[in-house]
């Protein structure tokens, strides 16, 4: 009995859409240990004044800074100086690191950084293709109506859900799109895991032999 190679299942969309949610569900249904990674746990080891939320932060040029997005009041898109596109060089590494030691990793969302995706793609192709990794691209995709609702009952601004939506996904080729609109967050999560027990059937059953 020899364990399988690690999942790597990335979940992307625009805010609101369910993504971490669904992680948390994914994670309590497995048989395996899935680490949670993303953007969310990059932010929170930025030095404060290399992002963007603390006022008059000195470097927030060269790490993450937020910019008014015109035609969406209130709402403020993160750019990416060079130390901040060298941090999410730094979370793909660290993502493909893990599953290179055989541990099972969850993406809660990558960045609107087209070139760290294509980055991080491309890594997690190349593991897929070795068989060293299963890898699981899914996008959410919501209606702007629904976004609009679920934002207002969180209390956060429904216009950064409406500007994500209207951007182009993070993923040009996922493997897996799930409309949400409509369904609740344990069907969403059923859709999705009847997805993976199929692609990796260890998920349910834990360690089992490789093929």
């Amino acid at each position: 009995m020899t364990a399988p190679p690690p999942l790597c299942l990335v979940i992307n969309g625009p805010s609101a859409a369910g993504k971490s949610t669904l992680t948390t569900a994914i994670q309590d249904r497995a048989e395996v240990p899935l680490l949670r990674f993303g953007l969310d746990e990059l932010f929170r080891m930025v030095p404060e004044h290399w992002g963007g939320g603390l006022p008059g932060a000195r470097h927030s040029d060269l790490g993450f800074r937020y910019e008014a997005v015109e035609g969406y009041a209130g709402v403020r898109r993160i750019r990416s100086g060079p130390d901040g596109m060298l941090m999410l060089a730094a979370m793909n590494a660290a993502i493909t690191a893990m599953l290179r030691t055989g541990q099972g990793v969850i993406v809660d969302g990558q960045a609107f950084e087209p070139e760290a995706n294509r980055d991080l793609e491309a890594q997690l192709g190349e593991l897929n293709r070795r068989g060293s990794a299963v890898v699981a691209i899914v996008e959410l995709m919501t209606e702007d109506s629904e976004l609009e609702d679920r934002q207002r009952r969180h209390q956060h601004p429904a216009g950064l859900s409406l500007f994500h939506n209207s951007q182009p996904p993070q993923s040009a080729e996922p493997d897996l799109v799930i409309d949400t609109t409509g369904l609740d967050a344990t069907q969403v999560a059923d859709l999705l895991w009847d997805r993976l027990v199929v692609i990796y059937p260890a998920i349910q059953s834990g360690h089992a032999p490789s093929a």
